[in-house]
């Protein structure tokens, strides 16, 4: 709850700063206006200006579905674009394979996917959606989950016709102590990413480090979820370290430009 509320407190004066002539957006949860939250007719502006014209025609031209709070300045789908955008379309994703210590790998820029359905859209299920995904020439599949102030890895309803059509057929990586209906639906967010991971597949979780409760989960992943055998398939950064990386290891002056405003609006 900290972490939450001091990123959104530092955000609504981001948004004083930045958008001075913005009134408060609403909340559709409680139609309450709040000082970090765009109008709804205003949330291209939570895409940051060196790229944003460029990003906006991609959305549209790809169909992607903004989320419902797109517009919160807290959206972790915004922060996701604003950081992964500007590396794919000046094909600098390398230097995320780099980071991950994937050696030698190239990207392979036609497999880029932001809101990549999950292996339940094969059954016709409501999928998980990987914030970000791609594949190299190798035929490694990176699936990223990314977390900004969401305050934990939650649970969700018992589903056992859900879990016997399609998660029980993708639990290899997990201990077989989740592959037990409750103890799956018990630890729902986390095993669902999880049970992606096979030997060409990859999951990697991204959070602030101020974020405890996400942070505890993802350092759950290899104590208490994974098989032994499959912890190198699993990947859990900061948003600092991965900035920090990306930005000692490139030239480019407009990805340069966006991470500056990235690091104004979500770091400092």
């Amino acid at each position: 709850m900290k972490f939450s509320y001091e990123t959104k407190a530092r955000l609504a004066n981001y948004k004083k700063t930045n958008f001075p002539d913005f009134p408060d957006g609403f909340w559709r949860m409680n139609k309450k206006s709040y000082h970090h939250i765009l109008p709804e007719d205003k949330r291209d502006h939570n895409l940051l200006p060196t790229y944003r014209k460029a990003l906006v025609e991609y959305l549209e031209k790809k169909h992607i579905k903004l989320h419902m709070d797109f517009h919160h300045l807290n959206s972790s789908q915004a922060m996701c674009f604003n950081f992964f955008f500007p590396l794919y379309i000046e094909r600098k994703l390398e230097l995320i394979t780099e980071f991950l210590g994937l050696a030698n790998e190239t990207v392979n820029y036609d497999t880029v996917c932001f809101e990549k359905k999950g292996i339940e859209a094969q059954f016709n299920r409501r999928p998980t959606c990987f914030d970000f995904f791609f594949e190299t020439m190798s035929g490694k599949k990176l699936h990223f989950e990314i977390k900004y102030t969401e305050e934990e890895f939650g649970k969700a309803k018992i589903n056992s016709q859900k879990f016997d059509e399609v998660y029980s057929k993708f639990l290899r990586p997990l201990k077989p102590s989740f592959h037990d209906t409750r103890k799956f639906f018990s630890n729902y967010q986390i095993l669902r990413n999880l049970i992606h991971i096979d030997d060409n597949s990859y999951v990697i979780f991204i959070y602030p480090e101020g974020n405890d409760k996400v942070r505890s989960g993802a350092e759950r992943v290899k104590t208490e979820f994974l098989e032994s055998n499959y912890h190198g398939h699993f990947f859990a950064a900061t948003w600092d370290k991965l900035f920090v990386s990306v930005s000692n290891s490139t030239t480019n002056q407009s990805i340069q430009q966006q991470l500056s405003g990235f690091k104004e609006k979500y770091l400092l």
